[in-house]
This record gives C-alpha cells, sequence and structure tokens, in this order.
C-alpha cells in the first residue's frame, strides 16, 4: 500500500485548504488503495530554528532541539508522495507552515526525495496565491521533489454551487489521478535549466562552506554530486549548458563589485582554487 501524507499549513482542522485536500484524498482512493495521512502541523511540537547550523555542520540528528521534528523526518521519508497545503496569510504561507520549512533547511542543502512526487495547494478569499505557490514550489523543488501539480483555489468559490465550483472539482480529480499515476513511476524526470542553475549554485555554495559546513560538503562528496552536473545522470547539451553557467557567472560578477576584490578574493576565489586543487 502506498502512503501519502498531507502536510497542512492550516491552524484549523477544518479549514478551506484541508477540505480541498479531502477532496483530492477521495479521488485518489478510487483508484487506489491509498494511506492518506494528515500532518496537522498545529499539533506537531515543532519549535522555532536557533540558527546554530548544527544540521549542517554535524548532520540532522545533532540538533539540540528536543521536540518532533526527528520523528517527523521518518514520516516525510517513508512516505511515497507528499502533499504541501497552506492558506495564504498575508501573501505567503502560513507561520506554520513557514517553521516547517525553516526545520527541515537541511533537505534544501542535501535533497533527499528525487523520484517522489508532490503536490503544492494553497487557498485564498482573492489574492496571494501566486506567491504563495512560487514559495512551495521552491521549497518542493529544493528538496528533490518532482512537482506533479499545482493548485490555487479561491475560497468562496467552492462555498456555492456555481461553474468555478465544478471547474476545481475537476481539478481535485486530475490532481488525484496525477498523484496516483506518480506514486507508481520513479523516474527521474530531466530537470529544467532552472533547476539545473540551481544545482550549480547549491554546489559552489557546499563548496565554498566546507570548512564552516562540513557534513553538506562530506554528504556531497559521498554523493559524487561535486562531480557532477546534477544530482542524478543527465543529458546536458553545449546550449543548455551555456544557458545555465551565463546566470550563475553574472551573479559571481556582481558579488565581486558588492564585496570589493579584496573580500570577494577572501569569501569566494580562495575557497573554489583551494578546492580545486
Amino acid at each position: 500500500m502506498k502512503t501519502i501524507i498531507a502536510v497542512m499549513g492550516s491552524p484549523r482542522h477544518r479549514g478551506d485548504s484541508v477540505h480541498f485536500v479531502s477532496l483530492i484524498e477521495a479521488e485518489m482512493k478510487k483508484e487506489k488503495d491509498i494511506d492518506f495521512r494528515y500532518v496537522f502541523l498545529k499539533d506537531r511540537n515543532i519549535e522555532y530554528c536557533r540558527g546554530c547550523l548544527l544540521c549542517m555542520r554535524k548532520g540532522e540528528d545533532a540538533c539540540p532541539i528536543d521536540d518532533d521534528v526527528a520523528e517527523l523526518r521518518k514520516e516525510l521519508l517513508t512516505a511515497d508522495g507528499i502533499i504541501f497545503a497552506s492558506p495564504v496569510y498575508v501573501h505567503q504561507v502560513t507561520a506554520l507552515m513557514k517553521n516547517f520549512f525553516d526545520r527541515f533547511a537541511f533537505f534544501m542543502h542535501r535533497p533527499a526525495f528525487h523520484g517522489k512526487p508532490a503536490l503544492l495547494l494553497t487557498t485564498t478569499e482573492i489574492s496571494g496565491a501566486p506567491e504563495t505557490l512560487d514559495f512551495l514550489r521552491f521549497c518542493a523543488d529544493s528538496w528533490g521533489f518532482t512537482v506533479v501539480e499545482s493548485l490555487w483555489v479561491l475560497a468562496d468559490g467552492m462555498k456555492m454551487e456555481c461553474r468555478y465550483r465544478r471547474k476545481m472539482m475537476r481539478n481535485a480529480a486530475i490532481a488525484g489521478n496525477k498523484m496516483c499515476q506518480a506514486i507508481e513511476n520513479s523516474s527521474l524526470p530531466k530537470p529544467s535549466t532552472e533547476a539545473l542553475r540551481f544545482f550549480r549554485k547549491l554546489r559552489t555554495k557546499v563548496i565554498i562552506h566546507r570548512d564552516k559546513l562540513p557534513y553538506d560538503y562530506q554528504y556531497w562528496k559521498e554523493k559524487g554530486w561535486l562531480k557532477q552536473s546534477y544530482f542524478y545522470e543527465v543529458r546536458i547539451g553545449p546550449l543548455q549548458k551555456l544557458i545555465v553557467v551565463a546566470p550563475v557567472l553574472i551573479i559571481i560578477l556582481r558579488m565581486k563589485l558588492k564585496l570589493g576584490s579584496d573580500l570577494f578574493r577572501a569569501v569566494f576565489l580562495e575557497p573554489m582554487r583551494s578546492h580545486r586543487l
């Protein structure tokens, strides 16, 4: 039996986002025998990140906070797919959801979900959905998920019988179907140009900070990512490689102009040169 975990950022058990996720759950269960679990972040003991960086210096088990994060990490890693759902609060995810991603920041440095699908959902009264979905997309991509669907729902439109509600009911069915197909397909997708850029920027960061964040560096080294063009084997043509590299070079140039030659040399050039040696 496949397991789906819905990470709920709403502070309410019966809010709009919960209602729409339940529609997706129902559609999925029409097609497959699914173990569908809800993780209500409001019910979990998840303290604020202290910014000590121990999860990146010594590994996530070195976190000094004794709460529910370690157990939740196990749940996430064993799931076959994840739904990230949050209502819009001030044009962003809720504080509950933001704190969740803060505490699992090490997954952005050491992605562990390649080959697993994610579905993103946000609900709103009228505005802020694109910004909220952009943030959820960045986090899911960074963790290594394959995002199969991104949905935003106008909450009031689901509370009356109308064309919009019928459309969103169809979208819920489509989303459920996509998740059902994705959890049976573990093939790795061809990364986008933006994904390739992110990899290159993150690899540079890991190299530069290898003394400050040695656990990250060792993890990448063991995975072989320091010598690869992406997290897994892909074929990149010359033109795409140029498109990927050019923006990174521009960032480096801007960094040099902003920091000045001496600081740029100390924080970027010397660490990169010594790594090549």
